[in-house]
């Protein structure tokens, strides 16, 4: 959150591996809360809604959750609302037209190749240097819809489509302020699932969970522009990069230690040592870190 992480991934029970219940007997499923978790943010990895999970766990009130508690999921009979529907995919492109900004490596991204491909497939002299308006063939055959060179998005991302367009973002943000895209994108998947409008108790804003602190000190100190707004996702996304890039530096290039100061404060983490929640928030976000640089 920088600093009060609103978690965008938690562990259903049962969810991977193993036969499912056999019976109405069988245990339900369930999901442990983590620290800056909703009610809301857990509906939506769970394919239910907030009101179910109220009902399933006679919850007093739905602001107040505590870290480490154990919700039951509602089953197929209960409340929870149906899964939402994966679209089927569009019929491959075969070509793609370059934006003005765009690299090499966002083209990739969103059209599921890798750079080395594109640079083939259309005998680029300089992947550095591609004119804005160009026509580029895309490889074929190309990779299945969510996967990159080495493995699939997650699962829980690739039901929002329109999250996954926000990939080229994280991409841009990253390169431009020196930090590695897979590691940007994971720490905010962990703060909101890259879920734009959401906001924490504390105040913590949008895509990446930026405390408006932060985003001051980002738009005064580190990007030097007073109109990028927390509300949209590039900027958030630009914002938190800029952010991430700075604790790495003050933290003297130590990726876990800057990743455990945008949970619970540098400061904070250098005193203090970091917490049991923070341990488990640094281990999740390079864990998905992996998951999304094997993506590409």
């Amino acid at each position: 959150m920088a600093s009060a992480a609103l978690l965008g991934t938690a562990v259903l029970a049962g969810a991977l591996g193993g036969p499912g219940p056999s019976d109405a007997s069988a245990a339900a499923a369930t999901v442990v809360v983590r620290p800056g978790d909703t009610l809301s943010a857990i509906a939506a990895r769970a394919h239910t809604t907030v009101a179910a999970l109220v009902a399933a766990n006679h919850i007093a009130d739905p602001d107040r959750i505590l870290a480490g508690a154990t919700l039951q999921i509602p089953g197929p009979g209960g409340p929870a609302a149906a899964p939402a529907p994966v679209p089927a995919p569009a019929p491959p492109a075969t070509t793609v037209v370059v934006r003005p900004g765009d690299t090499l490596s966002a083209i990739a991204a969103r059209a599921h190749t890798t750079v080395a491909a594109l640079v083939a497939a259309n005998r680029i002299a300089d992947p550095d240097r591609i004119l804005a308006g160009a026509r580029l063939s895309l490889p074929a055959p190309p990779l299945p819809p969510g996967w990159g060179p080495g493995g699939p998005l997650p699962a829980s991302l690739l039901l929002h489509p329109e999250r996954v367009a926000l990939r080229p973002a994280f991409v841009s943000a990253a390169t431009s302020s020196g930090v590695a895209p897979s590691l940007l994108e994971a720490l905010c998947w962990w703060e909101s699932g890259w879920q734009s409008g959401a906001t924490s108790s504390t105040g913590a804003l949008g895509l990446c969970q930026l405390e408006p602190s932060t985003v001051d000190y980002a738009r005064t100190k580190l990007l030097r522009n007073a109109s990028l707004d927390p509300h949209l996702a590039p900027d958030n996304i630009a914002m938190a990069a800029a952010y991430l890039h700075d604790l790495i530096v003050r933290a003297g290039g130590d990726q876990r230690a800057a990743v455990a100061g945008y949970y619970q404060g540098l400061q904070s983490v250098e005193q203090k040592g970091m917490l049991p929640s923070t341990k488990t928030y640094v281990t999740g976000v390079f864990d998905d870190a992996a998951v999304f640089a094997a993506a590409g």
